[in-house]
């Protein structure tokens, strides 16, 4: 921010989890400061108000778009919600930076894509372990060519007895979620992986999708695939909230020619093989997933800034949705599928 700028004024739709570690974020960051928070929950939003100094308060997300002394929004609602507040901040004028998963569905993240497109506005997605600084560092050597070429990926979120409910139970409901553990969780390390990999095209997907709990959830506690891109590479990928496994597993795998990376928040393990077998070099980078937040603030703040994009884009969302539409519909029909055939 320029010594003449002032900052990027933002509003917060939704005082929950995700709204607070925004907010945390945006008032890191150094060119934002939120303004006004929604929620409707009154309590909630009163103690968010407090505890973060923010000065107005809407019980209805319609009237803090109608101030205009808000700039800029980010959605921290339930999945179901994300397309009509979306379209609803752009249609007012505001920068949108929305929570994952984009939507619930392809036709939805195409259609938000459309609108931002139409009103010339940002609209990006808070996909978190992008801008990990584990991510970041390892981003750095793949460009600089020392993994040599990328040629497969193994993205892992496995949780051995977890599944989330939410305000309402949205989380374990398919309406109003889009999905279960894949949507849920394994949007992070899928997304993480095919950020690595430098967003190749995907073109078809090989899913299996199991719902082996349905006391706990009525979508899926687990769902693994296999996604080909364009140009010949691969990604493979594991979701689960409920799994038997000793303890919970949350990492990405990245394979090259000359060397390979695991990664998870905080820690990023680096692997140069060879014919003495493989060493190994572990960087740390404490409190990885806070810092992730204000670099989310800081990428939306200079998109708004310069016209740009965020890092991951609204054309981005629209395949990261169908990557895991296409999982789902493979699940269902029990074969592989072309992932155009879910774009449409």
């Amino acid at each position: 921010m320029s010594p003449t700028q002032s900052p990027l004024r933002i509003g917060i739709i939704g005082a929950g989890w995700p709204g607070e570690r925004h907010t945390e974020g945006f008032t890191a960051c150094g060119d934002a400061v939120v303004t006004a928070v929604a929620d409707l929950e009154t309590t909630r939003r009163e103690a968010f108000a407090t505890r973060y100094h923010v000065p107005k308060q809407y019980a209805d997300y319609h009237d803090l778009l109608a101030d205009s002394e808000v700039d800029a929004v980010m959605i921290a609602l339930p999945n179901h919600l994300h397309k009509p507040s979306t379209i609803a901040a752009l249609q007012a004028g505001k920068h949108v930076f929305c929570e994952k998963p984009p939507a619930v569905n392809t036709a939805e993240a195409r259609e938000m894509a459309d609108v931002a497109a139409a009103q010339g506005l940002v609209l990006g997605y808070a996909t978190r372990r992008r801008y990990n600084p584990t991510t970041d560092r390892l981003a750095e050597r793949i460009a600089r060519g020392e993994l040599g070429e990328i040629y497969h990926a193994r993205s892992v979120w496995t949780r051995s007895w977890g599944v989330p409910q939410g305000v309402g139970g949205w989380f374990v409901d398919p309406l109003r979620a889009g999905g279960g553990a894949l949507i849920d969780i394994g949007i992070h390390v899928l997304d993480q992986a095919w950020f690595l990999m430098g967003c190749p095209k995907p073109v078809t997907i090989s899913g299996s999708v199991f719902n082996k709990f349905p006391e706990l959830t009525g979508t899926d506690d687990s769902a693994f695939a296999l996604i080909r891109f364009e140009d010949g590479r691969s990604l493979h990928v594991e979701a689960a909230w409920v799994l038997a496994q000793p303890k919970d597993i949350q990492d990405v795998h990245i394979y090259g020619t000359q060397g390979g990376a695991r990664l998870d928040d905080d820690t990023l393990d680096y692997y140069n093989v060879g014919p003495d077998g493989a060493t190994t070099l572990t960087p740390r980078f404490p409190r990885g997933q806070a810092a992730s937040f204000v670099a989310m603030a800081v990428d939306f703040a200079h998109a708004v800034r310069t016209g740009g994009q965020t890092r991951t884009s609204a054309e981005q969302g629209v395949l990261l949705m169908a990557m895991l539409e296409g999982i789902y519909r493979s699940g269902k029909i029990g074969r592989e599928m072309a992932v155009d055939d879910v774009v449409g």
